[in-house]
């Protein structure tokens, strides 16, 4: 970078000694004991500045080499406080700060989407606010779609149209209305209702068509074949009784495509197979359509498009998002592309889509849910603090520690220990957690094995490890020799009931009901890819693959290994959990999800 500016999106304060860049995360920062200079540089630097005249600046006035001031003026770039500048007289320079703030191209987003054809399929409360959005940003070309007319009910929310215009066509009317916007925008339409020609005939070319329309009942069908024929992505957009209702957007070959899904809706989960639901009975039936639902619908899912069209990610990829207009409240329900699907199976992915389905690790999960509503915290820590009985003096081992959740429990008691973790970014988040105070009887080790440990400790903590290992006993034997005869091991894992079945549910307003437990291959031992849920019930994490394992494998493992089972323990949730994690407590207070083992080492004497 030749000129250098601070992100213009970035205030910068001092607080004391601390200079503080931004607000909020991923973005914002803090520099404790900031120096002078470095504040007089961020001044220099809130007008683009050429690279050599910010280097002259911290040579002359704050006594750096060349060579210190250019490595730390990139130390600033990597943290995102300055970059390129950013265009400000612009069309769309507000946008391009937003873009480059949220990690997408502002340097190429305008010619991106300036090339970009995108269709509305319906143009009413919420196709007409998609369009409007879409036409503001800048996308080059949309193709408007519908077969209706303006009528004098359709104004609480259909901000193209008014009063004058009741009557004529919808997609006349829009048309002339965003020419009107953004001139820069080609507008084409076709005036007529969906059908299979539509999608053929009028959209085959689009890369992405938002479809906000939700009649006749095939609708779905159509398009999906012809996304799939075509190669373009779709996004349904809509509401379901006060609910409003964005995604999934479908990008083939890569998400779910609606033969995937399409027999896990709201009606055929009722049904037997091969049954297909009735006529709706009510003859009279009319949707009540909301103004601002249907702004906040079209919002979601214009931003969507936006981002997918940019290579950024979509929560939406694979996703039905529900958001509920009353209480602002925002659940997901995750359709994985099934590998079987006779119409999706063998489609190839299409790079353009490569960005968009967000990627998850288990990292993310930890740092956003454990240590207060997660299955860990709910149930299984209470059982923790009663089984751990540590004290000054005493050592510990915590292997596979995560964020440190047994860690800090054992420390707060005087113990010394030990977290061990393959995952360095877990124990950047332990550190980050760990009390001041306990600092000095805390040691994380970070790698792939376990360093020999013999006999050193008083207690060894092995939570949620043993599922995630292929061959259990290297690992029972590690723990064997790393524990010394009077002391105990606790070892839990996911209960082998619930890791090999899955819950039949369906959400009812919000909430997800868990109905029933199917459990139909126990004894099916090995790999099993399953998806992980969050604290609200939501599949937040896909495909994540883990070994299933019977009680039967686990006892004869961990006794072969030279332990004594001294205890066995399936915890519950607290009876407070029903109000405070309700989808929690649905699950964990009616089948086990953990299955802990209070171990101590069989001396040699004992063994046979």
């Amino acid at each position: 970078m030749d000129t250098l500016q601070l992100k213009p999106y970035l205030e910068a304060r001092r607080l004391g000694s601390t200079l503080r860049i931004g607000h909020l995360p991923p973005n914002g920062s803090e520099i404790l004991d900031a120096p002078d200079f470095l504040a007089e540089l961020i001044t220099l630097l809130s007008a683009p500045v050429e690279r050599d005249t910010a280097v002259t600046h911290l040579t002359s006035t704050a006594g750096f080499s060349e060579e210190g001031a250019e490595d730390l003026l990139d130390q600033l770039a990597e943290a995102g406080i300055v970059g390129s500048p950013i265009p400000d007289d612009s069309r769309y320079a507000r946008h391009l700060l937003y873009y480059d703030m949220t990690g997408l191209p502002a340097g190429t987003a305008q010619q991106t989407l300036a090339s970009a054809k995108v269709g509305v399929v319906g143009t009413g409360g919420i196709g007409s606010n998609v369009a409007t959005l879409l036409t503001a940003a800048g996308v080059g070309h949309l193709v408007l779609t519908d077969g209706d007319h303006i009528e004098l009910s359709n104004l609480t929310r259909q901000f193209l149209y008014d009063e004058e215009t009741v009557g004529r066509p919808k997609v006349e009317v829009a048309a002339e209305r965003l020419r009107r916007l953004n001139s820069t925008v080609r507008v084409s339409t076709v005036p007529e209702p969906a059908s299979p020609a539509l999608f053929d005939e009028h959209l085959a070319d689009c890369d992405l068509v938002v479809l906000s329309a939700d009649s006749p009942d095939e609708l779905h069908e159509w398009i999906d074949a012809a996304a799939r024929k075509h190669s373009f992505g779709y996004l349904a957009a809509g509401y379901l009784e006060s609910f409003g209702s964005v995604g999934p957007l479908v990008l083939p070959g890569t998400t779910a495509c609606y033969e995937c899904f399409r027999h896990s809706g709201e009606l055929e989960q009722y049904l037997e197979p091969g049954e297909t639901p009735g006529p709706n009975l009510n003859l009279g039936m009319q949707a009540g359509s909301y103004g601002p639902l249907n702004v906040i619908v079209a919002a979601m899912a214009a931003n969507e498009v936006l981002r997918s069209l940019l290579g950024g990610d979509c929560c939406s990829a694979g996703t039905r998002l529900m958001v509920d207009s009353r209480s602002y409240r925002l659940h997901s329900e995750h359709f994985p592309r099934r590998a079987d699907c006779l119409a999706c199976g063998d489609q190839k992915p299409d790079p353009r889509w490569q960005g968009a389905v967000p990627q998850v690790e288990l990292e993310d999960l930890y740092e956003s849910d454990r240590a207060e509503a997660s299955l860990n915290s709910v149930v299984l820590d209470p059982l923790m603090a009663d089984l751990i009985h540590v004290g000054p003096g005493m050592r510990a081992l915590d292997y596979g520690c995560g964020t440190g959740e047994q860690v800090r429990m054992i420390a707060a008691r005087g113990a010394e220990v030990v977290g061990f973790e393959r995952s360095a970014r877990m124990l950047e988040l332990l550190q980050a957690a760990l009390p001041a105070e306990f600092a000095d009887r805390v040691t994380t080790v970070a790698g792939d094995r376990l360093p020999e440990y013999t006999a050193e400790f008083d207690l060894v903590v092995c939570n949620n490890v043993l599922d995630h290992v292929a061959d259990l006993d290297p690992v029972l034997a590690q723990l064997r020799r790393a524990v010394r005869d009077d002391g105990s091991v606790l070892v839990t894992v996911p209960h082998p009931v619930k890791d090999g079945a899955s819950w039949n549910r369906r959400n009812v307003r919000g909430q997800w009901q868990y109905e029933d437990l199917q459990l139909e291959q126990y004894f099916s031992e090995g790999p099993v890819t399953k998806h992980r849920e969050g604290p609200g019930g939501d599949i937040v994490m896909e495909a994540m693959t883990t070994h299933h394992r019977t009680v039967q494998t686990y006892v004869t493992a961990i006794l072969r290994a030279g332990f004594h089972i001294t205890g066995l323990h399936e915890p519950q949730p607290p009876a407070e959990a029903a109000a405070s994690h309700p989808e929690i407590w649905a699950k964990a207070s009616r089948v086990p999800y953990f299955l802990t083992f209070v171990l101590s080492p069989r001396t040699t004497g004992d063994r046979r």
